[in-house]
């Protein structure tokens, strides 16, 4: 059997996504600390991204397409949710509230640049780009696949080790991936997911992703 045959076979894609999106979050919960816990997600976003580069199934124009009108229509959305992310922050962790920016401003401002780099874009690569390109094959239910990937993405934020992050990232998942469905993206839903970004990381709930 040829290696392109055991790549898309069924078998392999299964012991793929044990791999790489249970195993190996489970050795960076336990093992890696601090910033060596981006380690693992950059250099799978980058496997990744060669990955779809490759496959002549995969359109090319989803790294660099910007879909103008739909970002215009979720502008509604974003301040919406911005605003909730304010007043929930505000009303149930009073004590995290501004935080961040007031007592780290210098890491605060470092996050405006960081983030969209070692975390947004590859979480978007490997958990949007990737995750619904190569499973559908074995997931072909659509809701299936778009459930499935808000749980393995909530799950993955255990590196965290607390509850609020899984749960509050599992909510918002589902708006990355109608976005990214939609669009057919990646700079759309990375746009969005780094705004709610700068605002949780402003209000202080970005404690909880620290």
């Amino acid at each position: 059997m040829s290696l392109n045959k055991v790549y898309y076979s069924n078998t392999y894609m299964v012991l793929e996504f044990l791999f790489f999106f249970v195993f190996v979050p489970f050795i960076t919960i336990e093992y890696l600390e601090g910033w060596w816990k981006v380690i693992p997600l950059l250099l799978i976003a980058v496997f990744f991204g060669m990955l779809l580069w490759k496959d002549p199934d995969f359109d090319k124009g989803n790294f660099i397409r910007f879909d103008r009108a739909y970002f215009r229509k979720s502008v509604p959305r974003i301040m919406i949710i911005s605003i909730l992310l304010v007043w929930f922050t505000w009303w149930i962790f009073p004590h995290l509230f501004l935080k961040y920016p007031v007592k780290e401003f210098g890491r605060y401002v470092l996050t405006f640049f960081l983030y969209p780099i070692v975390s947004v874009l590859p979480q978007e690569i490997i958990y949007r780009m990737y995750f619904f390109q190569r499973y559908k094959k074995i997931v072909p239910e659509k809701y299936l696949l778009m459930l499935s990937n808000a749980i393995i993405f909530g799950l993955t934020h255990l590196i965290y080790d607390n509850l609020v992050a899984p749960i509050a990232t599992f909510l918002v998942c589902w708006i990355f991936i109608f976005n990214y469905l939609k669009t057919q993206s990646l700079l759309n839903v990375s746009l969005e997911h780094y705004i709610y970004g700068l605002v949780m990381f402003t209000v202080g709930f970005g404690h909880f992703f620290a």
